[in-house]
């Protein structure tokens, strides 16, 4: 979608950004496809490209937008109410300072993940990413680095950052995937997403250079461990710039559900080509307790979001657990900016749509504060990255999730959420919960997703796609945390015992004979004919430099990793460069790392 800003921009912002007194709260302007989490009282924002406004010493703008890169770790305190029009808010720039044992800086990135760690870990973790070449001249660009370190930390309390080494079973750097966190169990997700030349040195000038990654990589922030498992299972994979969505409470430790984004073009290894829309008629789960690579997909029902990318999630459970509701914010489809806001409402798996309005945003980040507050952070309403700057002054906005109400405050004490009329109105129930559908209107697909939610299977018109790598023998049959509560007759309640007696004298009867071969999978809801194909954006992909001629050996090592032309290499202006990395052969089944020097 920015491909068209390159040509534009090319020759007016390398003549302007050779000033290097650019602050990134005084003079922002935008910041988009950054990095952010909250932690302890505190938001972090990291990397992203960013549009500045140069001012005199008047605060006055003063000529026009630079573009460049954040090259801080900025932070924003919430411990506090605030106001960013008026009052108490306390916004700050800190340097990015090098691994004091190591003495190597993390890069500069866009489109990676940055994880709060477990409640009772200072650090964040700064994961995957690419370098942006938009504008090579600014005094803050990089080069990209090696992906051997894809892992970083920073440690919130004596602000140190430590790099890991997570090669031997990841051995990528990726960017654009899905990510999401279970931070009570200390586990991070980062699914498929893509490589190209700003994710490896490398790569760093190879020509028009993008291949989408199978796998999910799972992050333990406890041990800086990390292994990859398999998305055979998962419908439209690999995909990018989708959505990843944490649900506690649901199995025995919760389940990953994904949405939207864009499927593997036919051939990956050009920008030239181009992938399609993943529709939002159907999810994908993923149950955390399993751990073994497993997806189910659930169709659902309800008003359904229009296909997109670049959007963000937040996920809030009703007071009573009794619904599980995932709010989807903005994003950017084929020929559409969006500013709205949809809320997948679980267990009964219905769309519904909350709030339409006129001032889009893609690129940006949200999270969930407050009790019942989205934090929204960043992002661009414009396809073209210089047509004017963000109207949120310092680039964070406030939705009350509860009442819907978009605003400029903050408030850290707020109460607790409250179901929006607009949800129970659909499910039943009221602001506690209650809720009456429980499950969704064409039933479960298959067993496996019905005993997430402690019910059955229907029978229904429901499509039923069970994944080929899996059983009935594996899934966790523990309480489960969407149960209709508070209204249930004692009728109700007998005959839900009954049907879990069942169920249990069932699954230990199917784990003492074992089917003889695994079930097959059925054909899952494509996206409509009319969707419109989608592809990244080649303004942050570098194409620059002559043609050479390679050695077999070289390749030899790039055909393996799929690379189509591995002849249509780009020399480097001089600089050594390093060999070209193998894919991972290695089971990804057991945590493993080590630290060294980049």
């Amino acid at each position: 979608m920015l491909a068209p800003v390159v040509a534009i921009l090319s020759l007016w912002v390398l003549s302007t950004a050779g000033d290097s007194n650019l602050d990134p709260i005084k003079n922002y302007c935008k910041r988009l496809y950054h990095q952010s989490a909250v932690k302890s009282g505190k938001l972090y924002i990291d990397g992203g490209l960013e549009i500045f406004t140069p001012k005199n010493d008047y605060g006055t703008a003063e000529g026009g937008e630079i573009l460049g890169y954040n090259e801080w770790l900025i932070t924003l305190d919430m411990q506090y109410s605030w106001d960013w029009e008026t009052s108490n808010f306390s916004m700050n720039a800190l340097n990015i300072t090098a691994d004091p044992t190591t003495g190597t800086k993390p890069a500069n990135l866009i489109s990676g993940a940055l994880y709060a760690g477990a409640p009772d870990d200072s650090k964040i973790y700064l994961y995957g990413g690419t370098t942006s070449f938009l504008n090579e001249s600014f005094p803050g660009f990089e080069w990209p680095d090696s992906a051997q370190y894809a892992l970083w930390s920073f440690d919130t309390d004596d602000q140190t950052w430590s790099q890991y080494d997570v090669s031997l079973n990841v051995p990528y750097k990726p960017a654009g995937g899905a990510y999401a966190e279970a931070a009570d169990q200390g586990l991070a997700f980062y699914l498929n997403g893509w490589l190209d030349n700003g994710t490896s040195n490398a790569f760093e000038n190879e020509y028009n250079f993008l291949k989408y990654l199978d796998g999910m990589v799972a992050v333990n922030t406890n041990t800086q461990q990390a292994r990859n498992l398999s998305t055979s299972s998962l419908n439209n994979s690999p995909r990018v710039k989708g959505a990843l969505a944490y649900i506690p409470g649901v199995s025995s430790k919760g389940i990953l559900v994904a949405m939207g984004g864009v499927t593997k073009p036919t051939s990956d290894s050009s920008l030239d080509n181009e992938g399609t829309y993943v529709s939002f008629d159907s999810v994908d789960i993923f149950d955390i307790a399993s751990m073994d690579g497993a997806w189910y997909n659930q169709p659902v029902s309800g008003d359904i979001p229009g296909p997109r990318t670049d959007f963000c999630v937040v996920t809030v459970s009703a007071p009573d657990n009794s619904s599980h509701n995932i709010y989807l914010y903005g994003g950017q489809g084929a020929n559409n900016l969006y500013d709205d806001v949809y809320v997948l409402s679980l267990p009964s798996f219905r769309w519904i749509k909350m709030y339409q309005g006129e001032s889009p945003r893609y690129g940006h980040t949200c999270h969930l504060v407050g009790n019942k507050q989205m934090l929204t952070v960043g992002g661009d309403a414009s396809e073209d990255l210089m047509s004017g700057c963000d109207w949120e002054e310092y680039g964070v906005a406030i939705l009350d999730m509860s009442s819907m109400v978009w605003g400029h405050i903050y408030h850290a004490l707020d109460g607790e959420y409250q179901v929006p009329t607009k949800i129970y109105n659909v499910i039943g129930g009221d602001g506690q919960g209650n809720a009456h559908q429980m499950k969704p209107t064409g039933g479960f697909s298959n067993d496996q997703i019905a005993q997430f939610f402690n019910e059955t299977a229907s029978t229904g018109s429901g499509k039923s796609t069970t994944p080929s790598s899996s059983t009935s023998s594996k899934i966790s049959g523990g309480a489960i945390a969407g149960a209709v509560v508070g209204s249930v007759i004692a009728a109700g309640l007998i005959a839900a015992l009954i049907l879990y007696l069942i169920r249990r004298q069932r699954k230990q009867q199917k784990n003492t004979n074992p089917p003889s071969s695994p079930p097959t999978t059925t054909e899952t809801a494509e996206a409509p004919p009319d969707y419109k194909p989608a592809r990244l954006d080649g303004a942050f992909f570098r194409n620059r430099g002559q043609a050479v001629e390679l050695t077999s050996q070289q390749v030899s090592a790039l055909t393996e990793l799929g690379i189509s032309n591995p002849a249509m290499l780009h020399e480097m202006d001089g600089r050594p460069r390093g060999p070209a990395e193998l894919p991972d052969t290695r089971p990804a089944d057991v945590f493993t790392t080590k630290s060294g020097k980049n």
